[in-house]
């Protein structure tokens, strides 16, 4: 009986690892592509490309592009 608990003890663990893995690497990329997406933005606004020429050709939110402006201050 105690082996059985100690063997779903590791089953829960390993479970909750594997979740914990996913949810960190989804969540790195998601980051990955922001950081991305923000170097472009930052790239365009020191060409001196217009804010609502850049939000019209990305489509990203204004507050990335803000975020963006604020990254070169």
């Amino acid at each position: 009986m105690c082996e059985s608990l100690d063997r779903m003890r590791e089953e829960a663990s390993n479970k909750g690892f594997i979740k914990g893995k996913t949810q960190g690497k989804t969540e790195g990329i998601q980051i990955g592509k922001e950081d991305g997406i923000l170097m472009i933005l930052t790239n365009l606004l020191k060409k001196g490309i217009s804010d609502s020429y850049i939000l019209e050709i990305t489509g990203v939110s204004s507050e990335l592009l803000m975020k963006a402006k604020q990254s070169l201050n």
